[in-house]
């Protein structure tokens, strides 16, 4: 074989061995999903990226924002209702405001059942579970009581107000903080009932027994507030 043929041989080899004999390359199959690799993960990234910053610029699917705001509510009238009770304690000091000296009443017994209505699930079941509905019927019982309270003593509370507006000494009258934050609480609440008639006193009024009575009802509706925010808590929280 002369020279020129075995050149000629050589570039056949050599043709072969860069193209695998006419047949695809293995190692080039697999190097272009290698190849790309990088890039699908960059595609990735930035798709999840994406779904993760709309989840969170999308409104939180809240079912409980409505008890969030209960408990806001609850909680001001707490505050409220503490400052106007160490208000009157301070200038009512010759009255016997304090929770020692003064008659306890509830103005609200035999007339809601708010402490029983409202005991936690647990103990009101004894353990066992309660079906869904149930459990909305016993919530909604409850919070329609601490409505009914509140109702109830918004009315003393603005009728004694009203008196303590008349005394020529105007040694003390409610904030109006702790009257606006039992209308907020009453219309997160959401409950539609009968206005109770506030019936005008033809007598004169007695400002002595007034303040005196003012001490006795902030004494029990803070009690009763108390008891309120303890329970929007719970319910915010279960």
């Amino acid at each position: 074989m002369g020279r020129v043929g075995l050149v000629q041989r050589r570039h056949r080899w050599a043709k072969v061995a860069r193209t695998g004999g006419g047949k695809p390359n293995r190692v080039d199959k697999l190097s272009l999903p290698l190849a790309s690799l990088p890039g699908l993960l960059f595609v990735a990234t930035v798709i999840l990226l994406a779904h993760l910053s709309l989840a969170r610029n999308l409104p939180e699917a809240s079912p409980g924002s409505g008890m969030f705001q209960c408990l806001s509510h609850s909680q001001n009238l707490l505050r409220a209702v503490s400052d106007m009770l160490q208000k009157a304690r301070g200038t009512l000091e010759f009255y016997s405001c304090t929770s020692e000296e003064i008659d306890h009443e509830d103005i609200t017994k035999d007339k809601t059942s708010t402490v029983k209505a409202c005991l936690p699930l647990e103990l009101t079941t004894n353990g066992n579970c309660l079906a869904s509905n149930e459990t909305s019927s016993i919530t909604t019982l409850c919070l329609s009581s601490i409505y009914e309270d509140l109702k109830m003593y918004q009315v003393e509370f603005k009728a004694m107000n009203a008196k303590l507006l008349m005394d020529p000494k105007r040694q003390i009258f409610l904030d109006q903080s702790m009257l606006t934050a039992m209308d907020e609480l009453m219309q997160a609440l959401n409950f539609n009932s009968e206005t109770v008639p506030q019936t005008p006193s033809l007598e004169e009024p007695d400002f002595y027994k007034t303040k005196i009575k003012l001490c006795i009802l902030l004494h029990a509706f803070r009690i009763r507030a108390v008891t309120i925010n303890r329970m929007m808590s719970y319910l915010n929280s279960s």
